[in-house]
């Protein structure tokens, strides 16, 4: 088995009151990154694996194109915040966990 790539670095993680976990990006992503400008979930299924393909987005401060991100955990996926699609920049913004979910 191939060995998965570690992106934890990139994420923080809530625990909700309902017992489920929010992810977003953190601190260390914002730095890397910078601005957004695209953003593309890798699954639809209803369960995610950690290091599995989550995420791809676009950012100028990456070398290639598009950048590939890891999941940072294991877990039944309930929902994602599909409005990110359109408001990628909501990812890096300092505007709390609520909205760069």
């Amino acid at each position: 088995m191939a060995d998965t790539i570690d992106d934890s670095r990139y994420f923080w993680k809530a625990r909700t009151n309902d017992g489920h976990t929010l992810i977003g990006f953190n601190d260390a992503a914002r730095e890397e990154f910078g601005e957004i400008s695209s953003v593309r979930f890798l699954t639809d299924g209803p369960e995610i694996h950690d290091g599995q393909d989550f995420l791809n987005i676009e950012s100028p401060n990456t070398v290639s194109d598009s950048t590939v991100l890891h999941a940072p955990d294991s877990g039944q996926v309930i929902k994602f915040h599909t409005e990110v699609r359109y408001q990628p920049t909501w990812l890096i913004a300092l505007i709390g966990e609520r909205i760069g979910w």
